[in-house]
């Protein structure tokens, strides 16, 4: 019983109520609702198979429902999506009335759990156990509910903040947005480069640096298929990938990735071991609990014994061979062409 002074006890009642309906998830029966409900936190989404992934179905019960994912959800509204692999299966009807217009999981993973702000737009999303946990309450996937919702917390004050402001200080606060573990607001880039026109925060590159596509650059590959007859310049690529590799303003992990590709082609060239040791052991040093870096020890042992060198006339007499296969492919395709058009003529 609360004792006291009337204001003072009117007072602690409204604590009291405050803190029992703050962070209070909400549920809905379809995404269309949860949209219409849906304040601050948005949406956030489960989708799961009923009749293809029956892990899904497991956890939408000891996961989903629970009070720890909905601790986790904050003020966001929940809902759980069924997405059915036969059409003619039972609940399938009722299955396109929940989704609505909600877009699908990413390459139609399930459990996936998708996050929403209020306008619909999809801010994130994590799939399977390396995110949900192997356990069946998903104690890592309470964990990352959490982090979504109090990066989308930390990226609407942020915007919110910057609108007012110009130049150095907005500048910051964009640059912390476009940092954060989510997806970017729309537009933030082109903001960010009117109020950093130079890049002095180095938010820009490291926003923009993409690793896959350098690495599609080196190997001159616009889709990852590399040309038959492609040869590296070993000395162009080493100077290219040190120079990401030594921009602090770019992501340890992305440093990483581009420097493993120079490892790669070192280890081609057939490289000393002592030397491939040297180049490993720096993509460890900068960021040992990345993949990369947790990689990086076994990476030495499998790869850190080579001890032959190829010499130059070797290196080129093993160039020639294959632009020598190379062309022997080309040749055939060519003569099978021809072959069979002229089949087509007879």
């Amino acid at each position: 019983m609360i004792t006291g002074k009337p204001s003072k006890i009117l007072a602690a009642v409204a604590l009291l109520m405050v803190s029992a309906f703050a962070d209070a998830a909400q549920r809905a029966r379809t995404f269309g609702e949860a949209m219409e409900k849906a304040g601050d936190d948005g949406v956030i989404a489960y989708c799961y198979g009923p009749d293809w992934n029956q892990r899904s179905v497991v956890l939408l019960n000891s996961f989903w429902k629970s009070p720890a994912a909905e601790e986790a959800a904050g003020n966001a509204v929940m809902v759980a999506v069924p997405f059915y692999e036969k059409d003619t299966a039972k609940g399938a009807e009722d299955a396109a009335e929940i989704r609505g217009d909600m877009p699908e999981p990413p390459f139609m993973v399930c459990p996936t759990v998708m996050f929403f702000d209020k306008s619909g737009r999809r801010y994130a999303s994590f799939q399977g156990a390396d995110y949900l946990g192997s356990d069946d309450e998903c104690t890592e996937g309470v964990k990352n509910i959490a982090k979504n919702i109090q990066a989308l917390r930390r990226q609407q004050e942020l915007m919110s903040k910057a609108a007012s402001l110009v130049g150095k200080e907005k500048a910051k606060l964009l640059a912390e947005v476009a940092d954060l573990p989510i997806e970017k607001p729309e537009n933030l880039m082109s903001e960010l480069e009117l109020a950093d026109p130079t890049d002095k925060l180095g938010a820009i590159r490291r926003n923009k640096f993409n690793a896959l596509q350098f690495m599609y650059k080196q190997l001159d590959t616009p889709d990852g298929f590399i040309k038959p007859d492609f040869e590296a310049d070993y000395q162009q690529m080493r100077k290219d990938c040190e120079e990401v590799f030594k921009d602090e303003a770019i992501r340890p992990r992305d440093r990483q990735a581009v420097y493993n590709l120079f490892i790669g082609q070192s280890r081609r060239e057939a490289v000393h071991g002592n030397q491939l040791k040297g180049f490993i052991k720096r993509v460890n040093k900068l960021d040992d609990t990345t993949d990369y870096g947790k990689l990086s020890p076994t990476l030495v042992n499998l790869w850190g014994n080579l001890k032959h060198k190829l010499t130059p006339e070797e290196r080129k007499a093993a160039r020639e061979a294959k632009r020598a296969k190379a062309k022997e492919r080309k040749n055939r395709k060519r003569d099978e062409r021809r072959s069979k058009s002229t089949i087509e003529v007879e």
